[in-house]
């Protein structure tokens, strides 16, 4: 029983991440709105990355305007799902189309100029610019059946993980050496 702080703190969380999975699937709205903001970070972090990057090597990258561009929307888009999540959430299943459609042309055209420059390379960026571009056609056209999709898995991965904490924390006397 020495290890009763560690095992109630699993337990506790586990059974924090169990019912907000739970809530998360009862209310699919209050998924998106969270996902919506963590979405709107990262888009904030990538554009600014992609803006680091253009400002400091635009003259070393052939393609470097697109990393521009790309910084530019991810930065907007960002800056929209932070900045007021109840409407990213309702324009969320759009919004992550739209996104991911922009970024599979900008993948793909990137790739073409790869390989006009003969860079050996240029396959393995049309291919991930194809798959999120297809992605994002998919979400474009069935926003509905993607929302509750994004709502689903969110829920079941925490409630899956809440239930691996739970256990570690009844169980985790038996794990000592």
């Amino acid at each position: 029983m020495k290890d009763w702080f560690g095992r109630g703190i699993w337990f506790l969380v586990g059974m924090f991440l169990v019912i907000m999975g739970l809530y998360f699937l009862i209310h699919p709205d209050a998924a998106l709105v969270s996902i919506a903001w963590l979405l709107g970070a990262a888009m904030l972090v990538s554009g600014a990355s992609d803006l680091v990057v253009y400002l400091a090597r635009h003259r070393a990258y052939i393609a470097s305007g697109w990393f521009l561009a790309d910084g530019i929307i991810d930065l907007l888009l960002g800056l929209l799902f932070v900045c007021n999540s109840w409407l990213a959430a309702e324009l969320l299943s759009y919004a992550l189309a739209g996104w991911a459609i922009l970024s599979g042309v900008i993948k793909c055209v990137g790739a073409a100029i790869y390989r006009r420059a003969g860079m050996l390379f240029w396959g393995a960026p049309l291919a991930i610019g194809l798959v999120i571009l297809i992605f994002g056609l998919a979400t474009f056209f069935k926003p509905d059946i993607a929302a509750i999709a994004i709502s689903a898995v969110v829920a079941v991965v925490l409630m899956a993980q809440g239930l691996m904490a739970v256990m570690r924390g009844l169980f985790a006397s038996s794990l000592h050496r």
